[in-house]
């Protein structure tokens, strides 16, 4: 109870408790914590199955994602207040009636690795994160958080996340199932996996970004050619021994190249984060507006845009702190929703090949529910696909069912793996496209895998 939320500032009235504080992941290390936000479900929490959400980056906040996009809440156009989440039709409304994302589960957020929102050591070295060691301080506070909270331990877990957390979703959930085995105490009780545009194989994502790009008619046929033939060195069918090739500096060039000309820009005028969403422009206001008081929206056919921007104010704001038993050792940097200064991740392991670990999921049973947005340009939907087709080539799996849903495609490899495309959606679905990733959530995972 000592993490018991009283209240948010500018939190309207809802019929649910919120948790959060601290786990310190390793006794034998004074000051080696990762911070989480829990919400129980807002109708007998004690009957509902408990959600684990983690945000990609590398390096992003997934307490800061519940904030922007997941729910319970959002945060406001001026940034000092919430506004809880809920949906009608297919747009994105804000009401104080119902919080979307907790009327059918329990939440927690975890902001890992080290170094990622207020998750913190007192070791420098720890901030020098990777693939095996982000798993097993996961794994250290999955069961000491159920230590914290005993009685969600039996209830049916479910694992989710978007983007990078195609590493760290997958990792956790086979680490999971290898302690089952090991422990004879009380058991995870792992039911499926959601994964929003999850990385699986960076380097094939990199080269499906070119087919995206010559797909939509945004590069011309010779610069395609040109890249195709210059960097086409990684090998599908034997991916995970050429992880270590290393693109030729004219492949790089090419491919920097192929950015600019997609969003028929320059190098002075190019973002990366263009790449998020191809067809929308990213947010260029700035904290300024806001300290005076102003709304910060900017709307492109009906995505706010701007509210990364709106979280990270709302999360230093030194009341949202004390609020959120956070920042307990006053960082030395601001809260940021990704990459802080401070954070580091191995190159190396962003280019790991997830399929074995995939598979291997699959093999016992696990069912996993995979969406994209079409219009994310950093893991491109073809690509996704691309990945599944040879996972259920070599667990000779056959496609199912291939059919148009209502709002984009679906495909269905064996009974337990699933496909969505979401059209309109950007790289992070959940925000762009929130009521369509709340029914693959409702419908396609938990009434499914029940």
């Amino acid at each position: 109870m000592n993490d018991l939320i009283t209240k948010l500032p500018g939190q309207p009235h809802v019929n649910l408790r919120q948790f959060a504080g601290y786990i310190d992941v390793d006794e034998n290390v004074v000051g080696r914590s990762l911070f989480y936000y829990f919400v129980e479900a807002e109708k007998d929490p004690m009957t509902q199955p408990l959600t684990i959400w983690l945000t990609g980056g590398p390096g992003c906040s997934s307490v800061g994602d519940g904030f922007g996009s997941v729910g319970p809440f959002i945060v406001t156009k001026d940034a000092h207040a919430l506004q809880t989440i809920f949906f009608l039709g297919t747009k994105l409304l804000f009401s104080t009636i119902k919080c979307y994302s907790t009327s059918m589960s329990n939440l927690l957020f975890i902001d890992s690795p080290i170094g990622s929102g207020w998750s913190y050591s007192n070791t420098s070295s720890d901030y020098n994160n990777g693939d095996d060691s982000t798993n097993k301080i996961l794994l250290s506070f999955m069961q000491k958080w159920y230590d914290k909270y005993p009685v969600f331990k039996s209830k049916d877990l479910y694992l989710a996340g978007s983007s990078f957390a195609g590493h760290f979703v997958l990792n956790l959930a086979n680490a999971l199932l290898d302690n089952n085995k090991q422990s004879k105490q009380s058991k995870f009780n792992l039911k499926g996996l959601v994964l929003g545009n999850p990385m699986l194989r960076k380097k094939l994502d990199d080269l499906a970004r070119i087919d995206f790009f010559f797909s939509w008619e945004m590069i011309n046929s010779s610069l395609y050619n040109e890249i195709k033939k210059e960097c086409n060195v990684i090998d599908e069918n034997n991916y995970f021994s050429n992880i270590k090739t290393t693109w030729r500096a004219k492949c790089k060039n090419l491919m920097y190249e192929a950015n600019l000309a997609a969003f028929k820009t320059d190098a002075h005028n190019y973002s990366p984060q263009k790449l998020f969403d191809v067809f929308r422009a990213p947010s260029v206001e700035n904290e300024q507006d806001l300290n005076l008081g102003k709304q910060v929206p900017k709307v492109s056919t009906e995505v706010d845009m701007c509210i990364p921007l709106r979280v990270q104010f709302y999360f230093n704001l030194p009341e949202v702190q004390k609020a959120f038993h956070g920042n307990r050792t006053n960082l030395s940097y601001r809260w940021k929703g990704c990459f802080t200064a401070s954070f580091k991740y191995n190159e190396a392991d962003k280019d790991l090949d997830m399929l074995p670990a995939l598979q291997n999921l699959l093999q016992q049973s696990i069912p996993i529910t995979i969406f994209s947005g079409d219009q994310d340009g950093i893991i491109p939907t073809m690509g996704t696909l691309q990945h599944l087709e040879k996972l259920a080539e070599e667990l000779n799996i056959n496609l199912t069912k291939e059919e148009t849903w209502s709002f984009s495609n679906k495909y269905e490899f064996g009974d337990l793996l699933k496909f969505l495309t979401v059209k309109g959606g950007n790289h992070h679905v959940t925000s762009s496209r929130p009521s369509q990733a709340f029914s693959i959530s409702k419908i396609f995972t938990i009434n499914w895998m029940h």
